[in-house]
């Protein structure tokens, strides 16, 4: 059953502290110390007072989600996956657990706990991005202030950036069966990140409109549905390009999903 698969995933993920660590607790980890580095280096350093200085913590959190499916970010993540996708490759083990149940629900149990670490290293980042804004506050004399944005904002973009992540994970899974290496799975994920990256400045440049070409990559669609949600005009008065990138996002997430069960339904066990 999918759900048996699931526990099972879950348990082993909970007991594999390196990928745990290093996938989906490091980099927000990173990002916390040194946003507080920064604040010492200002205070003891360069000493400069600032006087009337605020800082707004639902934009700090909102910058931080926006950044947690970067190409830095992207590359612990997808350690983090490779290492749940491709490990049964690497120890072998698959030819011991097909015969328990499906290859459906064993590929899939993956996924799913792969986007629970995901949503988990997000609310991580929540909470420490809170944490490093208040310590900031207090070592540079810094008021906190609220802005217009609200909660609905900051689970607007935590979604969309959690479905950005998601869209790299389903490909590290279809890398994963054909190369059966957690290497080639980050390798691969990292190098079209960056890509992505790449053609989205510079299509986005060339057209200010959104069209086919641009849409049709999932970091754009990201960053315009984030921009929408935090600025709805962004995207005109109807918010057609947002819909049409969610649906987009949405569908690179089901092809290539569904791509990866069907890869792993052919494929030959015997000697894995």
């Amino acid at each position: 059953m999918l759900a048996d698969a699931i526990a099972a995933e879950r348990f082993r993920l909970l007991r594999d502290r390196s990928a745990l660590f290093w996938g989906f607790g490091f980099a927000p980890l990173v990002v916390f110390f040194l946003a507080i580095g920064g604040d010492l280096f200002i205070r003891n350093i360069i000493k400069r007072p600032m006087p009337g200085a605020t800082i707004d913590l639902a934009v700090q959190v909102i910058k931080a989600l926006g950044n947690g499916a970067s190409t830095m970010a992207a590359l612990f993540l997808m350690i983090g996956a490779a290492s749940i996708l491709a490990g049964d490759y690497r120890w072998e083990t698959w030819r011991l657990r097909t015969p328990r149940n499906s290859r459906f629900n064993l590929l899939a149990a993956k996924l799913i706990v792969i986007g629970e670490a995901i949503l988990w290293s997000l609310i991580l980042t929540v909470m420490l991005t809170l944490a490093a804004a208040v310590i900031g506050a207090g070592i540079n004399g810094k008021a906190i202030v609220a802005s217009t944005l609200g909660l609905s904002e900051i689970a607007g973009v935590f979604v969309v950036t959690w479905l950005e992540a998601m869209s790299l994970a389903a490909l590290a899974a279809c890398v994963a069966v054909v190369a059966r290496s957690p290497m080639a799975a980050v390798v691969v994920c990292l190098v079209v990140r960056f890509v992505q990256s790449i053609l989205a400045g510079a299509l986005g440049a060339m057209n200010p409109e959104p069209t086919w070409k641009v849409l049709a990559i999932p970091a754009y669609d990201a960053d315009l549905l984030r921009a929408f949600v935090t600025a709805p005009s962004h995207a005109g008065p109807d918010g057609g390009p947002a819909g049409w990138a969610l649906l987009v996002l949405l569908g690179w997430i089901a092809a290539l999903t569904a791509g990866a069960i069907v890869l792993f339904k052919r494929q030959d066990l015997t000697r894995e």
